[in-house]
């Protein structure tokens, strides 16, 4: 792909941004390890539909217990957040996840932050209310635009969060070795498509200053994927937030990490002030 769009930089520009933005979509399955087929074990199946794809959910717990969401990042699955399960359960929470679009047993092979949004707020419709979120990497960016959206939740916990869509583009830039004069006309055509406004839409600390639903952000000083300054940032902008920093956990094992896990609990048993 990169050679690809190393030749039609050359001969065609705006092919080769149309040829970016449509792998900037495209999503890829990864092999799911032993511990998240164990969990899944467990779990209660049910495919729900949405637009023309089909979604599959996950639910552990009784239903009648407040509910918490799970929400995974980019090329992620529902099961990556399982290390939370059994003691949210245990807690007395119902729990649901779900593979996006486009990831794990989810039908399509490309998906964008606006659709993961959406399923979010059909998820909240016939499965709501939510007591809370956790989210991990763009999961957080789907579920506060979905909270911005109108989904109303107590608290949402958003883990090694992305920043916004602008961060999104030069990061995939990066990664794909993409000139600055195609990302410019890539960012064009994202523009076309969501409207000249995304880089307010889709930006967390825009949605988070005036959302009502009270935050706990926690990143690794460590994270190689996404600088821990973007959380702080994050933090500033989110008056009703906290900021958890941990070290040497990474983007992903924070996610199986105890103590991260009962920080969560913590923050979730903790009393809403009025």
């Amino acid at each position: 792909m990169r050679y690809c769009i190393r030749v039609l930089t050359f001969l065609s520009p705006p092919l080769a941004a149309r040829l970016v933005n449509f792998l900037w979509f495209r999503t890829y399955r990864h092999e799911e390890p032993r511990r998240e087929q164990r969990l899944l074990q467990s779990a209660q199946w049910q495919t729900m539909l949405f637009a023309d794809k089909t979604v599959q959910l996950y639910r552990w717990g009784n239903r009648q217990d407040p509910t918490v969401l799970l929400v995974h990042g980019w090329n992620g699955r529902g099961a990556q957040l399982g290390s939370f399960v059994s003691d949210l359960v245990e807690q007395g929470y119902h729990v649901i996840a779900f593979d996006a679009p486009g990831h794990g047993r989810s039908s399509a092979n490309s998906t964008s932050l606006p659709e993961i949004s959406q399923l979010i707020q059909q998820l909240a419709q016939q499965h709501g209310p939510f007591h809370a979120g956790i989210a991990h990497s763009f999961g957080g960016l789907c579920l506060m635009h979905a909270v911005h959206s109108g989904v109303t939740m107590d608290k949402a916990i958003c883990i090694a969060s992305a920043f916004n869509a602008e961060r999104l583009v030069q990061f995939f830039a990066k990664m794909m070795q993409v000139k600055p004069k195609i990302i410019e006309r890539q960012k064009r055509l994202l523009e076309q498509q969501f409207g000249e406004n995304i880089w307010q839409q889709f930006s967390m600390p825009e949605m988070v200053q005036r959302t009502p639903t009270l935050g706990l952000l926690i990143h690794d000083e460590e994270d190689d994927a996404i600088p821990v300054e973007r959380s702080k940032l994050i933090a500033q902008a989110w008056a009703d937030s906290e900021l958890v920093l941990t070290t040497g956990l990474g983007h992903r094992r924070i996610l199986r990490d105890k103590k991260v896990i009962n920080t969560v609990l913590m923050y979730l048993k903790k009393k809403i002030s009025i």
